[in-house]
């Protein structure tokens, strides 16, 4: 089992609007949910193409019993778009981009933010703003959610539940 500080690795760059939910939910990780985790991404230090293999590096060598959760955007189906996508399996970052990066993570959440098309690029450059807000508010909420029952989950299994502060 699992039993150090969860990590979570927001994938994603700010430079593409559709491509700018895994940085924007890491810094809503960070900042509004105060997760007990070790965030990874965000939008001053993002994990995009060109960082991802260093932080999977590190994260394997620094943190190899820990839950790892990867957040990303992907393009989709008609019908998925909106959708939030969960997977047991990790993520396969860069696939709208045919990029083949090395499938990553324990969870994956995928948030499905354009229609697959022939240039997937343009459908990612051409998402609203409006859209990465929404979908990554209830993105970094399910996350913390995740996160939250995870602990609990742990504290059973190893006999310790803390209930909370009664501060």
């Amino acid at each position: 089992m699992k039993t150090e500080v969860p990590v979570v690795v927001c994938i994603g760059s700010t430079s593409v609007s559709g491509d700018s939910l895994g940085p924007i939910v890491g810094d809503l990780l960070r900042e509004k949910y105060k997760v007990r985790a070790f965030v990874y991404g965000g939008t001053m230090h993002p994990v995009n193409g060109i960082t991802y293999q260093s932080y999977v590096d590190h994260i394997k060598n620094r943190h190899r019993n820990s839950l790892v959760v990867a957040v990303d955007a992907c393009v989709g189906y008609k019908s998925e778009v909106g959708k939030i996508k969960c997977s047991l399996l990790g993520i396969s970052a860069g696939g709208a981009l045919n990029k083949q990066l090395e499938r990553f993570g324990d969870v994956g959440i995928l948030g499905v933010v354009a229609l697959r098309q022939s240039d997937n690029l343009k459908a990612l450059m051409t998402v609203s703003a409006e859209v990465i807000e929404n979908m990554s508010n209830i993105a970094a909420s399910f996350v913390s959610r995740l996160l939250r029952s995870w602990d609990l989950r742990k504290n059973i299994n190893t006999g310790k539940l803390e209930i909370g502060d009664a501060k």
